[in-house]
């Protein structure tokens, strides 16, 4: 992926194929079934119903494909000098690297909310915090879909489930690659100002 300066991503958190990958799979079942009544029907079925089933089946092939295309995507991207979110089927935001300030673990109740439990571990899903600066209030709040995760209050919580094993050697790579991003940044930077300095 790249950005409109032409500089190509760096992937930091990669998406999870599998829950897609098993929506997929029932909707093939189902898909399959209702052909295979269509075959097996003791009287021809009428041409609208035919044209109704098959219609159905495009469209839910079609549907799951892109679903599986975006699940594929990866969930925190660095492309120059933005960290490029995605947390939503077809929307990206990109996050510039100086208002990121740090990843940590966390988790959050499996429920839907209003639902009341036991607050147990086996109850709750790991999910990885992104945090961001309390100066940029602009960026403190953006719409997602609340299965991936949510974007709420300064913090980008990205749920377990939709994304690759989260760990704490996960998130100590990822620091590292913010620390660096930051120190490089702040090199071209430096750099660039001594150039327009020694030029002008």
């Amino acid at each position: 992926m790249t950005n409109e300066r032409g500089e190509t991503g760096a992937i930091w958190l990669r998406g999870n194929m599998r829950p897609a990958a098993l929506m997929a799979a029932m909707f093939a079942l189902v898909c399959g079934g209702l052909l295979a009544s269509l075959r097996l029907a003791d009287t021809p079925p009428a041409p609208l119903m035919v044209g109704l089933v098959c219609a159905f089946c495009v469209l839910a092939a079609t549907v799951m494909a892109t679903f599986l295309a975006a699940a594929s995507r990866a969930r925190l991207e660095r492309v120059g000098d933005v960290l490029r979110v995605r947390l939503a089927l077809f929307r990206t935001q990109d996050v510039p690297l100086d208002v990121v300030e740090c990843f940590f673990l966390g988790s959050q109740p499996l429920e839907q909310p209003g639902t009341v439990s036991e607050d147990l571990p086996t109850h709750r899903v790991g999910t990885l915090v992104v945090r961001l600066a309390e100066r940029a209030v602009e960026w403190h709040q953006r719409p997602t879909m609340s299965e991936w995760g949510t974007w709420k209050e300064g913090a980008i919580v990205c749920d377990g489930r939709w994304c690759e094993p989260l760990s704490a050697d996960l998130v100590r790579s990822l620091t590292q690659r913010l620390v660096d991003a930051k120190r490089s940044l702040a090199a071209g930077q430096s750099s660039e100002g001594q150039s327009v300095g020694v030029g002008s």
